[in-house]
Order: C-alpha cells, then sequence, then structure tokens
C-alpha cells in the first residue's frame, strides 16, 4: 500500500505542488517571524553586553525613586566612600540624560530619531581601552563646546569647527555650542544602536541634567583583582546612599536588553496571528485539493477496496500523501522564511546600527514550523481521506454517478454556526468580565465558519446573478455553468478568499469610522483653529512640550482671540496607577473644547478636580468624592470631585492651571489657539512656529493638517494590516488556479467534445476565465458582506463606549475590494485557460 500511495502521489505532483505552496507561505511566516525576533534579541544582547564590559557594578537610583520628580544623586563624597571599600579598584561617576536633541544645520529642524537621543559628561581623554574614543578633533574642554558622535554629526550635518543647537529637555533650553570632536566606540563604530550622543564638559552636563555641579547619577564601579562581580555587589549594598542599588554589569544589560526583548516578542505575535490566518485559509485550498483528487480518483480507489484493502488502509493512503506534502512544503516554507529573516535582520542591523553576526535558528523555530505545516495539511486532508474509505468496490467496475448530497444539513448547520458567533461577538462587544477576548476571537472564528457551511447554499443564487451579467456568449454561459454545478466545490474555494477580504472589510470599516470620527470631532468639537502638539515616544510627565509663557506672545499675533494651555502627565490617583492627570483653566477651555457638564460642575479651583464620565465609572468616582494623587512634586495632595464632563477631545482627571507647580515638569504638553473669523490663519500658524522654533518635538498646524495627522497614522495601520493579510488573499487566488487546474483534469474528455464540436482555444480561455472571476467575486463579496457585519458592530461597540462618534462605511474602497478579486480572478485563470485550450483533442476524447 505504501509503494502504491508514492506512485500515486508522483503520478499528480503538479496538482499536489499547488496545494503545498499554501503550506509554504504559512511556515515561511511563522518561520521568520520566530527567526528575526530570535536574531535581533541576540543582537541587543550583544549590544548591551558591550556597552556594560566594563562594569563590574552599577549604583544607580531605584524604580521608585527614579520615577520622583527630582531623582536622588550621587555626591562626589559618595563616591570616595565607595572608592575606599575593600574590592574597589576605581568609581567612575556618570552625568548622562536622555531627551537631547541636536538641530541640523541645514534647515533648522531637529534631528529625528527612533533610537534614544543621548547627552553625556566626557571628562576621559577617549583612550584606546574606553568604549568612547575620540576620531577627530579633542573632547569638550569649556562650557560653550560638545563633541559629538560620527553618526550624530552626518544626521545634523556639521563637521569639527561648526556651531551646533541642541535642546536638552531636563534643562528646558536650547543653546548653541561649537562642536570641537568627532567621538566613536570601539572598533570603529559610529554607533552602537542609532543613537545621536552629545558629549558636554562634565560640570555643563551636571547643570544641565541636574541643576548643579558636583552631582551625578549612576556611578560604575571596577573590581579589585580576585574579586567577582556579585562580591562586589554584596561588598557595596550596606554602603549606598538611599535610594540606591547596585547591579552587576550583567544584570544592567540583561535589564537594558529585555526592554527590546519584550517588544519583539509583542512583534513575533502579532506576526504569528497573520500567519495563522494564511495557514487557514491554506487549510481550505487543501481541503479542497484532496476533496476533488479523491472525486478524480474513485475507480482507483475503489480497486483497492475490491482487491482487499480495508477503509483504514484507504484513509491511510491519503494521510500519507497529506503528510508527504506538508513535510516537503514545510521543509521549503522554512528554508524561505530563514531567507526572509536574513533580510529583515540586514536590514535592521544596518538602520539601528546592532552589532553584526549570523542568524538565530533555535529548535523551537524548526519544531513549530513542522509541526504547524504537516499538522495543518494533515487535519485539513483528514475528511477526504475518510471520504476516499467510503468508495464502494463497485465503482471500480463501473462508471458510478453519485449524486450530489442535499444542502440542507450544511445550511442548517452553518446558520447555528453563524447564530452561535453573533452570540459570541456581542457578548465580546458588551464587555462580559473576564470573557471579552475569548468572546471576540470565539465570536469572529465561528463567523467566518458558519458563513463559511453556509456558502453551498448562496452559490447559485449569488454566483449566478453574477454570471447572468457577464454571460453574453455560449462560451461565458458554460463557463457560468461549470460554476453552478458543483457549488460545494465553488464555495469551499470561494470561502478561503472569504476569510482574508473579511479581515480586510472589517478593518476597513473601523479605519474608516475612526477617521470620520477624528474629522467630526475637529469640526463639531474644537473651537480652536490652530493647535500646538508635543511629538516623541515618552508618556507625557511635565518635561516634554514648550513653556506655556509662549502663549502669551502667540496671544499677541495679530487676529489671535486667545489661547489656552494644556499640561499633561500620568499619575497614581486615588491608589489607581497610570491615571491621566492634567491641568488647564477650564473657564477658558471651555470656548476651545466642547465641554458638557454631566453632573456638578467645571470651575474647578485648588483642591478640587473634574473628571470624564468614563474614567469615573471605571474607578467608581462620583462627585464629592476625595481622592489623593501622587504628585512627583509635594508627595500625595487631596482632591475633591466637583464635577464630571463628558468630551471626546479629552479624558481623564483636569486640575486647575495652578497645580501644575506639583507636576515632574512645567511644560506645556499642548497648546490650542482661536483666530478671528477673518484671520490669516496661514500667517499665524507661521508666526508661532517660529515661536515654537526652540521645542523641537513640538509641531503646529491648522485644524486641517491636525486631521490630516491623525489620520495618518490610521492610515499607517491600515496600511501595515492591509500588506500582512496580502498573504492570505494571495493563497487564496492560488487555491483558485489550484480548483481550475484540477477542474480541467476532471473535465478533459468535456472539453475535448467542445473542442470537436467547434469551440475554439479563444472560447475555451473565455469559459474558465468566467469561472475564475465568479469564484472570486462570489469569494470577495461574501468577505465584504461579513466584514461589513463584523465592522459595523465592532464600530457601534465603540461608540457605545464614547470611542467613535461616527459610523462610516467606506463604500469606494469596499467595491474597489471587489474590482480587484474580479481582475485578479481572471490573472488567475490565465495558466489554467492556456491549458484547458491546449488539450489534444483526440487524446482528450479518449481520456478516461
Amino acid at each position: 500500500m505504501l509503494r502504491a500511495t508514492m506512485k500515486s502521489l508522483l503520478s499528480r505532483k503538479l496538482r499536489l505542488v499547488l496545494s503545498g505552496v499554501a503550506i509554504i507561505l504559512g511556515v515561511l511566516f511563522v518561520s521568520s517571524a520566530t527567526v528575526l525576533t530570535d536574531s535581533l534579541s541576540n543582537r541587543f544582547e550583544q549590544l548591551f553586553q558591550t556597552v556594560n564590559a566594563d562594569v563590574a557594578v552599577q549604583v544607580q537610583a531605584t524604580e521608585s525613586a527614579n520615577a520622583q520628580a527630582e531623582p536622588p544623586l550621587l555626591t562626589e563624597a559618595d563616591l570616595d566612600r565607595l572608592g575606599a571599600l575593600d574590592g574597589v579598584a576605581s568609581v567612575t561617576g556618570d552625568a548622562s540624560a536622555t531627551g537631547v536633541i541636536p538641530f541640523r544645520a541645514d534647515d533648522g529642524k531637529a534631528v529625528p530619531s527612533q533610537a534614544p537621543q543621548l547627552g553625556i559628561g566626557f571628562g576621559g581623554d577617549g583612550g584606546d581601552d574606553t568604549l568612547l574614543q575620540i576620531a577627530e578633533g579633542r573632547g569638550p574642554a569649556a562650557d560653550d563646546e560638545v563633541a559629538v558622535t560620527r553618526l550624530t554629526a552626518e544626521q545634523a550635518g556639521v563637521s569639527v569647527g561648526d556651531r551646533l543647537r541642541v535642546y536638552v529637555s531636563s534643562a528646558y533650553e536650547t543653546s548653541e555650542y561649537d562642536v570641537v570632536g568627532l567621538l566613536e566606540y570601539s572598533g570603529g563604530r559610529a554607533t552602537l544602536g542609532g543613537e545621536t550622543l552629545v558629549a558636554f564638559t562634565v560640570p555643563q552636563a551636571q547643570l544641565l541634567f541636574f541643576g548643579e555641579t558636583g552631582v551625578f547619577g549612576t556611578a560604575q564601579l571596577t573590581a579589585a583583582s580576585g574579586i567577582a562581580d556579585e562580591e562586589l555587589k554584596r561588598i557595596v549594598a550596606d554602603e549606598l546612599p538611599t535610594g540606591f542599588e547596585a547591579l552587576t554589569g550583567a544584570e544592567i544589560a540583561d535589564q537594558q536588553a529585555s526592554q527590546f526583548t519584550q517588544l519583539l516578542t509583542f512583534v513575533n505575535w502579532f506576526f504569528l496571528g497573520f500567519a495563522l490566518v494564511a495557514l487557514l485559509v491554506g487549510m481550505f485550498l487543501i481541503f479542497n485539493t484532496f476533496n476533488i483528487l479523491v472525486a478524480q480518483r474513485s475507480r482507483e480507489l475503489a480497486l483497492l477496496r475490491a482487491l482487499g484493502a480495508s477503509w483504514g488502509q484507504v484513509t491511510s493512503t491519503v494521510l500519507v500523501e497529506a503528510v508527504v506534502v506538508g513535510v516537503v512544503a514545510s521543509t521549503l516554507g522554512l528554508a524561505a522564511g530563514i531567507g526572509v529573516a536574513a533580510g529583515l535582520q540586514y536590514l535592521a542591523v544596518s538602520a539601528l546600527s546592532l552589532p553584526a553576526g549570523g542568524l538565530i535558528i533555535s529548535p523551537m523555530a524548526v519544531a513549530a514550523s513542522y509541526l504547524v505545516g504537516v499538522l495543518m495539511t494533515v487535519v485539513a486532508a483528514l475528511i477526504p481521506a475518510i471520504r476516499a474509505s467510503s468508495v464502494p468496490p463497485i465503482a471500480a467496475m463501473r462508471d458510478v454517478v453519485r449524486p450530489d448530497k442535499s444542502l440542507t444539513g450544511l445550511t442548517v448547520t452553518g446558520a447555528v454556526v453563524t447564530a452561535i458567533g453573533a452570540v459570541g461577538l456581542a457578548a465580546g462587544l458588551t464587555g462580559v468580565p473576564g470573557l471579552t477576548a475569548i468572546a471576540l476571537g470565539g465570536g469572529v472564528l465561528l463567523s467566518i465558519i458558519g458563513v463559511a457551511l453556509l456558502s453551498p447554499a448562496l452559490t447559485r443564487p449569488v454566483a449566478g446573478a453574477i454570471g447572468r451579467l457577464v454571460s453574453w456568449g455560449t462560451a461565458t454561459a458554460l463557463g457560468r455553468r461549470n460554476t453552478l454545478r458543483n457549488p460545494r466545490r465553488t464555495a469551499v474555494t470561494a470561502a478561503a478568499l472569504m476569510i482574508g477580504v473579511t479581515l480586510v472589510s472589517t478593518i476597513a470599516v473601523i479605519g474608516a469610522s475612526l477617521k470620520a470620527t477624528t474629522t467630526d470631532l475637529v469640526d463639531n468639537g474644537l473651537g480652536a483653529e490652530i493647535i500646538i502638539l508635543t511629538g516623541g515616544q515618552q508618556l507625557p510627565t511635565g518635561r516634554e512640550g514648550f513653556d506655556p509663557q509662549r502663549l502669551d506672545d502667540v496671544a499677541e499675533i495679530d487676529g489671535v482671540t486667545g489661547t489656552v494651555a494644556y499640561h499633561f502627565t500620568i499619575l497614581t490617583a486615588d491608589g489607581r496607577p497610570n491615571q491621566l492627570v492634567s491641568a488647564t483653566d477650564l473657564v477658558q477651555a471651555g470656548s476651545t473644547f466642547a465641554f458638557e457638564t454631566e453632573q456638578g460642575r467645571l470651575d474647578a479651583g485648588d483642591g478640587e478636580a473634574v473628571v470624564d464620565v468614563n474614567t469615573a465609572e471605571t474607578n467608581g468616582w462620583a462627585v464629592g468624592d476625595e481622592i489623593s494623587i501622587d504628585m512627583p512634586r509635594g508627595g500625595e495632595r487631596s482632591y475633591e470631585i466637583v464635577g464630571i464632563y463628558r468630551t471626546a477631545l479629552t479624558a481623564g482627571l483636569i486640575l486647575p492651571t495652578s497645580q501644575v507647580q506639583y507636576f515632574a515638569g512645567p511644560l506645556a504638553y499642548q497648546g490650542f489657539v482661536s483666530v478671528a473669523p477673518d484671520a490669516d490663519v496661514a500667517g499665524i500658524v507661521a508666526e508661532t512656529e517660529a515661536l515654537m522654533a526652540d521645542y523641537p518635538l513640538v509641531t503646529v498646524g491648522d485644524r486641517s493638517s491636525f486631521v490630516e495627522q491623525q489620520n495618518q497614522l490610521v492610515d499607517t495601520l491600515l496600511g501595515i494590516f492591509y500588506v500582512l493579510l496580502a498573504l492570505a488573499v494571495l493563497v487564496a487566488f492560488i487555491g483558485i488556479v489550484n480548483t481550475l487546474v484540477l477542474s480541467i483534469y476532471e473535465r478533459t474528455r468535456e472539453l475535448g467534445l467542445l473542442r470537436a464540436v467547434g469551440m475554439s482555444r479563444r472560447q475555451v480561455r473565455r469559459m474558465v476565465r468566467v469561472e475564475s472571476l465568479l469564484i472570486a467575486v462570489f469569494g470577495c463579496l461574501l468577505g465584504v458582506g461579513l466584514g461589513v457585519a463584523l465592522g459595523l458592530a465592532a464600530s457601534y461597540a465603540m461608540k457605545s463606549q464614547d470611542v467613535l462618534s461616527v459610523v462610516s462605511i467606506p463604500y469606494g474602497q469596499l467595491l474597489g475590494f471587489v474590482v480587484a478579486a474580479g481582475l485578479a480572478g481572471v490573472v488567475a485563470a490565465w495558466w489554467p485557460a492556456w491549458r484547458a485550450s491546449r488539450l489534444n483533442v483526440l487524446q482528450a476524447i479518449a481520456y478516461e
């Protein structure tokens, strides 16, 4: 039986290769995501091991102390005391900070960077045994001198002897410095990980970062001969100042690398989710392929039964073929995934200047690729295998026409599954405690499966109606009838496309609703014409933004009728962490934002606060409650909630502007400018930009540019989803090609007779193209219909939670999906149509 199985498999190589493509693409996604994240994690570990290679022990502020507005600092006396301990060879204080942003020399704009933008106090000579070395010029010696890394100089467009503008967020100021030297890391590297770095004299760095000289943020200790790092850590532990802890260099490297590893883990799971979608689509393709092959081999399988093969042996025959296809496809997919991971790693290493190295191909990545690929193939082939064993031996003696089964049972099952999926969606969207994620995921999956089960019953009415629109001759009419003659096969092929289109359409509806909501909120809820925003990657603390007094200068511009500043920070309120707390003049903001008073009053004074309705419900707060907020400055302070507001443009606790003194910093994070109806908005924007020129993270724009900026983020996210889901759609179109090719083999004699009675090759190609067109458009319509339903359900749920104010359907975009599917269907039919038109007439008529 095994020999017969292998010969049967080799006789249908082409037909099985097409089904294997789906597994190759799915495994490619799985293996490339796993290998890439493992490899990049290793690169980051090497990077931070290099940075901390010369550090035996580092003394730094504890996490809780570092979260304070003014973290504790080490004095020179502290360093002298630590350096005098037995086992300590040397102590080096460190004055460094993030948020040190250089400006470009050509256009005066801030140097953009996704990596940290660092500043340090550089007091060494940059010798060959240090991590940071002088590549050109010298180190800074005066307060108005700096040295920069070669990458920073390249990005800022400066060289030794030039002037460089630098913004230091901890000092809230921008100043100009003479560039006196270029720095590089040991080994001649221009950067460690794409960061920018500006080096000041140590006293200047201390003033800028800490506000006083003679203090340091951290200290690095080296061990005396024979003292292990852990032993040195134990030695200094009892001598540390309050608020500090000691960590070994290895612990510091692991701590720093873990932040990037967590991000890479999220990226890994994100890509694996799309890989599973592609594999799910591939299962439909494999199921259809084996189903058609079993139908075509009914006489062969029946002959095996007549010769004594048991039903188990026949079932095993099909499953062995599935295992072989799964193993071969998984191997190719793993190899292709490793190649893709190598390319992506090269781009990432080049962009971030990470340490070079090979790929990390873990046993887990290999095992996961084979497990997923083979398991998916076998599961998809299981039902066709069982169906193969049910072929009666008498079918080997004569042609047996097996009538199509009734679709009633399948339709009822599909309706029940769809209904259960709808219930799951409703439970998830209404936020059933503890079941939201499971209910949503299960509801979406069951809805897709339910519609797939219903699709055979929809084939004749829907695909038939579409077919009548394109049936303008004999060939196209035959194509329509061929599509409808086996509704199950057509439905399974279309269902594979439906999955990808469903997800794309769902995201399109949600994205359109988000964009429409942004436009609506700005048009109807924002009275200001000009918006000042702060960018960056960190959460607001009060140290990012702009000096609110600059708004007083903005108010003097002709045409400006009013300004309001918003200060934002994330704090612990009433024992609940991560609460958004802002400070502004609500009375003045009332003309800027469309606030609605839900309860109480909104004119909060000192010791009072207002909160939005959603935050109040989440935390159980009501008007009259007394809450405490753990302020960065001044410790815990009590506030009485005097009002609850409703607006879609902001959220969280709002305090009077006078409470900014207790934030970590005095900077405003946002600003809003109202203008006269006949004012020159463009001119006011330009003047405001000039006033904000010293703040590199601040952008100024009018309402239309604000809407465009917000919607650009949505478009970027949609683009990422569309590109990733395109893989599932590609697999689905491969399924259409596969189905058509198998159908042509099945109808070889029929095609020969059609050619014999006068059908031209062009008509044969037209007939096959119509079949492909109908399958593609039918699957796309199913996906669009289900996707719109899911998208509307999610959008209305978000609207009920005040996340959305407008629900929108992107009709033009959805129509574009259908048109694109039709064109892709015609393209997918090219090769099968060409093969069908090239059949030898006499051989086709004699084909059995």
